[in-house]
């Protein structure tokens, strides 16, 4: 079922079964789904859950942003701004390299005064490219596919839910992800859920591991929560 429309066109998908699941869940008395993701504010908006309203709460850029029930919170992005105000000068350095790398063939964005997005040809090399450029203490490279970031050092999935904790005081904290993005996520939470192939690279005391290649991945972990919640 799709849940991502962009004019018109359909781009993101979900099974019928972890929707419902994912639904049920919503309704739970006590339990918040909170969407933790790198998209943009304005990939995010595209997203489309339920059909009573968009998430409790929700992060984008991330972590940079939050919504709150449905609202954009200019308090925390102000505070996701100090916290990276010694970036602005790496974000410069780094956009005017990646202009001048033949491999990138994609517009260089800054993603809602965040961070640093772009596309590579040679993804690897323009990374490395990046990290002999850029000051290392104060932002870090990733890639992903033909992607490539500059992000600040702290703003991380981690941090994100360290913050959450604050803001919310929750009892127990559950992710899931699945890819290097999420680690510092999965770190930071009481339960991680990943991919089996992910659990080596995860430092955390209560994870557990799902065969991707067997079943879908979201269903699988919206049933461990399910029997969590009951």
């Amino acid at each position: 079922m799709c849940v991502e429309y962009k004019e018109e066109k359909a781009l993101s998908y979900m099974t019928p079964y972890a929707l419902d699941l994912l639904k049920k869940l919503n309704k739970k008395s006590g339990l918040v789904f909170a969407p933790l993701t790198t998209r943009s504010s304005e990939q995010y908006e595209r997203i489309s859950f339920f059909e009573d309203g968009p998430p409790e709460i929700a992060l984008a850029a991330n972590g940079g942003i939050l919504y709150a029930d449905g609202k954009f919170d200019a308090e925390w992005f102000e505070e996701s701004k100090r916290m990276i105000s010694g970036c602005q000068d790496e974000f410069t350095k780094g956009i005017e390299w990646l202009s001048k790398d033949k491999n990138v063939y994609f517009e260089i964005r800054v993603v809602d005064e965040l961070f640093v997005f772009t596309k590579s040809s040679d993804p690897a090399g323009t990374r490395a490219g990046l990290e002999g450029i850029l000051d290392t203490n104060k932002v870090c490279t990733w890639n992903t596919g033909d992607k490539v970031y500059i992000f600040p050092k702290i703003l991380t999935k981690g941090k994100a839910v360290e913050r959450l904790r604050k803001k919310l005081s929750p009892g127990l904290v559950i992710s899931a992800g699945d890819s290097d993005f999420d680690i510092s996520m999965l770190e930071s939470s009481d339960i991680a859920l990943c991919p089996k192939d992910l659990m080596q690279y995860v430092s955390a005391d209560k994870i557990t591991g799902f065969d991707t290649a067997e079943r879908n991945f979201a269903e699988q972990l919206l049933e461990y929560i399910s029997d969590i919640a009951n």
